[in-house]
């Protein structure tokens, strides 16, 4: 389904596009390529509009400022992602890269959880990378689309006993986007939470059996201004102080943010101000001067996450 209806926009707009020309051309070729170009540059507009409200924005003054360039680079970088994406790597090669889950092998896997609009495709520059470094690895593709992001747990729910399963051992559970808060609606559906603080200890030891640590990438944890327009459920629990955010929150352990490593940018054109990415006490960092997608295939940035699974 994930695919499918990507797959229906994308040769929508073509046939469209198509259409147009079909319909125009005897009139004005002029007029029938600029209508074509429109169509076909409906990503670069969306994107673009993205970074005009994240210019708009009032200034996060606990991250650096972004210059004019490195606004126009990150700009660039992401629509460029965008037709590589969402324009054939989500829509037509969703299978092209399977998981790897060896039985039997006693080394920490690696789970990867996809942000909205996305599917598992989204990850296999991150797939290549650790099977090239010999990592279990398992990219879900969550749905519903559109539902609740509490619909979305089963599917990690299922991945990570699978992974368990198979090398025995917790794994590296890493999100990007709205994947980063599925997670923390899996560990609250598992249980790893507390209502006080008398309970940190077992919560601690909660959280180590499920995972051997938590990495989010530009994760709204605190809501994004951009959701504020969403129509959608998952949309409207990602907006600032949601009714959702604030329950989920009330309930999570201290013992969370020691698990917990947070990428967050000063140039997200999708979650910002940007320290809504960050979570209290976890260890957040920042990347700068890169985009909302961008920043998820930071090679520093991947070879950290490698790194911690290889450690754990």
């Amino acid at each position: 389904m994930n695919a499918r209806w990507q797959q229906a926009s994308i040769l929508g707009g073509l046939v469209l596009a198509l259409a147009w020309l079909r319909w125009q051309w005897p009139q004005s070729p002029a007029l029938a390529l600029a209508g074509v170009a429109a169509l076909l540059l409906v990503p670069a507009w969306s994107i673009t509009l993205q970074f005009l409200c994240l210019r708009a924005a009032p200034r996060d003054t606990a991250v650096p400022a972004v210059g004019t360039r490195a606004l126009l680079r990150a700009w660039w970088a992401e629509v460029l992602l965008a037709y590589r994406i969402f324009g054939w790597r989500q829509p037509f090669r969703t299978h092209a890269i399977g998981d790897d889950v060896p039985h039997g092998q006693a080394r920490t896997g690696v789970l990867l959880v996809h942000g909205y609009l996305c599917n598992r495709a989204f990850w296999q520059p991150w797939q290549r990378l650790l099977a090239a470094c010999g990592i279990p690895c398992i990219a879900v593709t969550l749905e519903p689309v559109w539902g609740s992001i509490d619909d979305c747990v089963p599917v990690l729910d299922a991945a990570q006993r699978r992974m368990e399963q198979a090398t025995g051992r917790p794994p590296v559970v890493i999100g990007h986007s709205m994947g980063g808060l599925v997670i923390r609606a899996w560990l609250r559906s598992r249980g790893a939470l507390v209502c006080d603080g008398r309970g940190e200890a077992q919560a601690a030891q909660r959280l180590r059996a499920l995972a051997a640590h938590v990495v989010t990438i530009g994760t709204p944890h605190q809501g994004t201004a951009m959701a504020d327009v969403s129509r959608t459920a998952n949309g409207r629990q990602m907006r600032r102080r949601s009714d959702w955010l604030l329950e989920l929150a009330r309930h999570e352990p201290q013992a969370l943010a020691a698990s917990m490593t947070c990428w967050y940018s000063n140039c997200d054109n999708l979650v910002f101000p940007a320290s809504a990415a960050t979570y209290p006490g976890a260890d957040n960092r920042l990347v700068r001067d890169q985009a909302h997608v961008q920043m998820a295939f930071d090679l520093r940035l991947m070879l950290d996450c490698v790194a911690r699974a290889q450690q754990a």
